[in-house]
């Protein structure tokens, strides 16, 4: 065990471990890869002993009151700012499925959960696969280890148990969530493009071959046209998830300077 390591594990240091474990608690909870359900709680849990453990002899040093309940607030203030650093790299994911839904929708593979309100019903297979594609390509660029030195740097600007800036942080937040959307229109674009030619061919079929069944012709039509077009557009979809991923640690910086307080001098 480092020498730095063993003075912070002092009995005097463990009130900043507790809040250092809980802002790292924050950030396991929503951010890709490391709040992966697959995952057993066990493991989680030691990740985040571990890479508190990690973070700790370079948090600067800080006094913690442990009196009774005043340790609460300080205790919700490191998980909010942890949550919002793990939710800078998760509304990326969110829209990636946002955009996956949308497209299994337009060719079909969801009509029934769309029609029938089956909640409790699973992603379509669409989702999962470009779900899954993004989180590759995210761990490929080291996305999650840039959210782990993001958290780290993350203790500088904001010291444990201190205030946080939360209007301009939740503002912060709000834009954050409203980029789910232009995100899902991105990736989607090319195939909701190809998807909504093939629907107008085929409307134009129907309206010159009324004896065509078209909603028979149809369902095998956009799901080979669905697919086509997924597989024609992964590579410009390595390239933009690739640089989203690569600035994955840019992006949680930003969050974490929304939540820093402004200090008059």
């Amino acid at each position: 065990m480092s020498q730095s390591l063993a003075n912070a594990l002092q009995p005097i240091h463990w009130p900043l471990l507790v809040l250092v474990s809980a802002r790292v608690v924050g950030l396991m909870l929503v951010a890709p890869i490391w709040s992966l359900t697959t995952i057993p709680a066990t493991i989680r849990g030691g990740l985040v002993v571990v890479v508190s453990l990690a973070i700790l002899p370079s948090v600067p040093e800080t006094p913690v009151s442990v009196d009774g309940i005043s340790i609460v607030a300080p205790l919700a203030t490191e998980l909010v700012l942890g949550l919002a650093i793990g939710l800078s790299s998760s509304v990326f994911l969110a829209g990636v499925t946002m955009a996956a839904e949308v497209i299994a929708l337009q060719m079909g593979l969801s009509l029934g959960v769309a029609l029938g309100g089956m909640a409790d019903v699973g992603t379509p297979g669409i989702g999962q696969l470009e779900g899954q594609f993004s989180l590759a390509v995210y761990v490929a660029v080291g996305g999650h280890l840039a959210l782990l030195a993001a958290l780290a740097r993350s203790f500088h600007a904001v010291p444990p148990g201190g205030a946080l800036a939360l209007s301009a942080g939740g503002r912060a937040l709000l834009d954050a969530g409203g980029s789910i959307f232009p995100i899902a229109v991105q990736i989607a674009a090319p195939m909701m493009v190809a998807l909504l030619i093939t629907n107008i061919g085929l409307a134009v079929l129907n309206r010159a071959v009324p004896q065509l069944n078209t909603m028979m012709v149809a369902v095998p039509i956009t799901v080979s046209v669905g697919l086509i077009a997924l597989g024609a557009t992964l590579p410009f979809a390595v390239d933009f998830v690739g640089k989203w991923a690569a600035n994955a640690g840019n992006n949680a910086d930003l969050m974490i300077r929304a939540f820093t307080p402004v200090v008059v001098r």
